[in-house]
């Protein structure tokens, strides 16, 4: 069903509902979840469902933040973050978009508390913002995966559809940023299913797809058997639970507590890690990673590329030339071009050897023509052209003052 069919027959369950809610708020016409009460909030009772979970990986997340949180106010201890994942009537967004379920997550010791705010009829929603709000104001960091784009301006748009503000901790971290960064360059895609797989090896079995649960609420709220929820509900609790998993692993990863066992990863989070945390260790790992023909062009041309940058920002010129001279023979046609023009350019004004530049310069031409790119050659025509006049104004002094 599409996110339009979808909201208008909602909009008419609303409707009905919304009418009906007050007499039947207290009553079995909206059963309860399993493990779920009633708590009172200032809008009135809010359906919670919570679970503590402990185990060995909750305990290893746990020390992972603990650990990051000695590397600087990037990072936050463990009581201070709270994990956040939605599940909505639709997927596009929007004033029409419900969110009828949401995960909050947060240690408590070492042990992962984790609260479930359900909506069990449009009626329920101020209630549930309301108690959302409640447990999400001591909290000093929100961890979201894709939160940026979605599950915080839609729950923005709820609040604001009731004169409210969406309670947001002063720091926001979207993980799928820095999962995009370390593991794009591997994997298939970067939805959060697919890393959870891949990267912490847990198989969920059967589960609710995130495009089925938008029709799965609405059977619900024609049927109000809640218990044809319950996958949808272990869904979210899984989500919320592998956000922190991940967000652990990611943080030992950039403060390097840990790394990656792939080379393909390694060199990502290197550079990844630069731009975050520059260090002689991490430009170390990008001199290292970069050669590894295994490691796909296109990333490690871009270690190439910040090498060059750097080396030459630091002006560590000896550095650079090794690199350059040795991405010249490099498999990668983009790898040898990069390196011929900054090559190239280093003989010209650093070295003054117009001569050995002329000669880098044309091998670059010739790569940046064989690729096809038009803006690459037409630099390298104009640098051949401003080399040749310098070598011929060189050799006319030469033989002037010869003569």
């Amino acid at each position: 069903m599409s996110d339009r069919s979808f909201r208008q027959r909602f909009g008419a369950l609303e409707r009905d509902t919304t009418a009906r809610q007050r007499p039947r708020l207290a009553d079995d016409a909206w059963p309860l979840p399993a493990g779920g009460r009633l708590i009172e909030t200032a809008a009135g009772p809010c359906v919670v469902i919570e679970r503590v979970i402990s185990g060995e990986p909750v305990t290893l997340a746990f020390e992972r933040f603990a650990a990051a949180a000695t590397y600087g106010d990037r990072y936050r201890p463990p009581d201070q973050l709270i994990f956040l994942d939605t599940e909505t009537t639709g997927l596009s967004g929007g004033t029409g978009t419900y969110v009828f379920l949401v995960g909050l997550g947060r240690f408590v010791g070492r042990d992962f508390l984790l609260r479930q705010f359900f909506m069990r009829h449009p009626g329920d929603e101020r209630s549930l913002l309301s108690g959302l709000a409640d447990s999400m104001q001591d909290a000093s960091s929100l961890v979201t995966y894709n939160g940026r784009s979605f599950d915080v301006p839609l729950l923005d748009t709820r609040y604001r559809m009731h004169a409210e503000t969406f309670p947001s901790p002063g720091q926001h971290i979207d993980l799928l940023t820095s999962a995009r960064a370390i593991w794009k360059h591997r994997l298939p895609n970067c939805a959060l299913g697919t890393i959870e797989q891949q990267v912490l090896g847990i198989s969920r079995g059967v589960d609710a797809p995130s495009w089925m649960i938008p029709q799965l609420y609405f059977d619900y709220l024609r049927t109000r058997r809640v218990d044809d929820l319950t996958a949808v509900f272990e869904h979210n609790q899984a989500d919320v639970l592998t956000l922190a998993r991940l967000t652990a692993m990611v943080q030992a990863y950039e403060t390097g507590l840990d790394r990656p066992t792939d080379a393909i990863d390694r060199l990502a989070l290197a550079i990844h890690r630069w731009r975050i945390h520059s260090s002689d260790t991490t430009l170390d790992e990008l001199k290292a990673g970069w050669p590894i023909l295994t490691i796909p062009a296109t990333l490690r041309l871009r270690a190439v590329r910040e090498l060059s940058v750097t080396l030459k920002r630091q002006r560590r010129y000896d550095e650079a030339r090794a690199i350059w001279q040795q991405a010249l023979a490099d498999p990668s046609r983009e790898i040898r071009v990069h390196a011929a023009e900054e090559l190239a350019k280093y003989l010209e004004h650093r070295v003054g050897d117009h001569e050995l530049a002329l000669t880098i310069a044309r091998r670059g031409a010739d790569g940046a023509a064989m690729a096809g790119d038009v803006e690459a050659s037409a630099a390298f025509e104009r640098r051949l052209r401003r080399l040749e006049r310098k070598i011929h104004r060189w050799q006319g002094d030469h033989l002037v003052g010869g003569g």
